[in-house]
């Protein structure tokens, strides 16, 4: 990728993210910041990568044929990836047949852990009669298809000399196959439990398996794979992690700090009640811009300042993570540094505005809670403290506290 270190001017501001632009992409015929353009080198990567694993491939919808072309370390990935037991140690060619035998089995219990949107992807090659030109699918869904290359339901290969995904016979009668109520019932019912669980993973950061069921029982949500359910769609969506029977937030670096930080300030404190509404709008990747918190803020900085869409969700994304681990003003001094924001009265301004959308943000290490709400659960307790227990209750009742909240304590 050709790119121009150009003198930096107000004018140059990334097309992506809106941050400070430092290379012109002479392919691209834009501005990009570091990150983007770290981003658009990988993605270049991607892509000459899988031009080499093109080129060796056949262009066929017969599974056997797309499968026997495969090195044998990419037949056993597949096998794997979705559940053939006992394949270590076989030959290639027993490796193949076994897979071969058991391939629609497995495709078949593999679809019963999908939501929605995994299905409704899959559905869309049937309109491209099982084809789509690599050039023509955008950048969110070459990403997501390395999933599904992964588990084999999709194959990258050459069709007259031009790169495209291509989706076996087989797969695409069992998808069309699939297209009942009672399939339509199942990943409904999956989507809520995933995409609930997403937003669990973005407001509590690190859970283990039990206390994920025990707070999906809150919103009426059950399911015997729930676990295998959560397990598989964290490959999808690249969110999170399972490590020593938990499930983590990516963006968490290191876990044994975090624990020890949640046990010594919160082992007492059970997890934030969230609504279930709430945890779905969380599940979005650009969900700040649809919580309340997110609103105000984007209303109030975009009134003051001169920014778009893609400078906000950057800094309330970057707000969002640095404050799990650093203090408020710290994490905010870091992007008005980048910002380059030197004026002391404009910084003071931006800082005041991005302090109140962060003590807002839920934060791991107080297990869900935000900021103001452990302020306001300190100055509770302290009011529960220092009241009589024949004084008038806090609540507003009108009742004295020793028969009203001070009733069982």
């Amino acid at each position: 990728m050709d790119t121009k270190d150009m003198s930096l001017n107000e004018n140059n501001i990334c097309e992506k993210c809106g941050a400070e632009a430092l290379y012109y992409i002479d392919e691209l015929n834009c501005w990009l910041c570091e990150n983007c353009k770290n981003e658009e080198e990988e993605l270049e990567k991607i892509s000459e990568r899988l031009e080499k694993k093109f080129n060796k491939r056949v262009y066929s919808f017969d599974i056997a044929e797309l499968l026997n072309c495969l090195s044998k370390d990419e037949i056993y990935n597949i096998a794997r990836n979705l559940g053939l037991a006992k394949i270590s140690g076989l030959k290639k060619d027993e490796l193949l047949n076994n897979l071969i035998e058991n391939y629609e089995s497995l495709i078949e219990e593999r679809l019963l852990l999908f939501e929605e949107e995994r299905y409704r992807l899959l559905r869309s090659y049937l309109d491209k009669d099982g084809v789509k030109i690599f050039n023509d699918i955008d950048e969110e869904e070459v990403e997501k298809s390395a999933y599904f290359i992964q588990q084999g339901f999709i194959y990258p290969t050459l069709k007259d000399g031009i790169a495209v995904f291509l989706m076996p016979q087989i797969v695409q009668k069992i998808i069309e196959d699939k297209n009942t109520l009672d399939y339509r019932r199942i990943i409904k019912q999956n989507g809520e439990i995933i995409n609930v669980y997403r937003g669990m993973n973005k407001a509590y950061g690190i859970l283990n398996i039990e206390s994920i069921k025990s707070i999906l029982r809150q919103y009426d949500l059950y399911n015997d794979n729930i676990e295998e359910l959560i397990r598989e769609s964290g490959y999808y969506y690249s969110e999170y992690r399972e490590d020593s029977k938990l499930f983590v937030n990516n963006e968490i670096q290191n876990i044994d700090s975090l624990l020890e930080t949640i046990e010594k300030e919160c082992a007492e404190l059970e997890y934030a009640k969230i609504s279930k509404e709430e945890l779905l709008v969380m599940s979005n990747r650009d969900y700040g811009f649809s919580t309340k918190a997110g609103k105000a803020f984007c209303k109030e900085f975009s009134n003051t300042f001169n920014s778009n869409r893609e400078m906000l969700q950057a800094i309330m994304g970057d707000l969002s993570i640095d404050i799990q681990e650093n203090e408020v003003n710290e994490s905010i001094d870091k992007i008005l540094d980048v910002m380059e924001v030197d004026e002391e009265n404009v910084r003071n301004v931006a800082a005041n505005l991005m302090s109140k959308f962060a003590n807002k943000i839920r934060i791991w290490k107080y297990k869900g809670y935000s900021i103001n709400d452990i302020k306001a659960l300190k100055s509770t307790v302290k009011n529960e403290i220092n009241i009589g227990r024949n004084e008038p209750c806090i609540c507003g009742s009108g009742k004295k506290y020793k028969k009203c909240c001070g009733k069982n304590k």
